[in-house]
């Protein structure tokens, strides 16, 4: 059964071609693509950088550690995790609970 010839020729390329080939639109592209890029890293460094400000804005005597611990995470993310646990650990119950005191 044939439903139709395997002899199709194409006379006329698609009209979006002439669009495609053209040197603007590929810088267009590529424009559209750095400035995406570059908002998207801005974006991920403020979400990193939000454990480092909460620790200075509450004045924590780890601070300093923290923010080393969010510079290192960005090679090593666990350190960003730990960083973050750090923020909400209250040290003076765990300075307690190791020496044994009770409250």
């Amino acid at each position: 059964m044939k439903i139709h010839s395997t002899t199709l020729t194409y006379d006329q390329l698609p009209s979006i071609y002439g669009l495609l080939e053209s040197i603007a639109f590929m810088w267009v592209i590529v424009v559209v693509t750095l400035i995406v890029a570059s908002w998207v890293v801005s974006k991920l460094w403020h979400i990193h950088s939000i454990p480092k400000h909460v620790a200075k804005e509450q004045d924590l005597p780890q601070a300093k550690l923290i923010f080393w611990l969010c510079i290192l995470g960005l090679a090593y993310k666990p350190l960003w995790v730990i960083a973050v646990l750090s923020i909400v650990t209250d040290w003076q119950r765990i300075q307690e609970w190791l020496r044994g005191v009770k409250s």
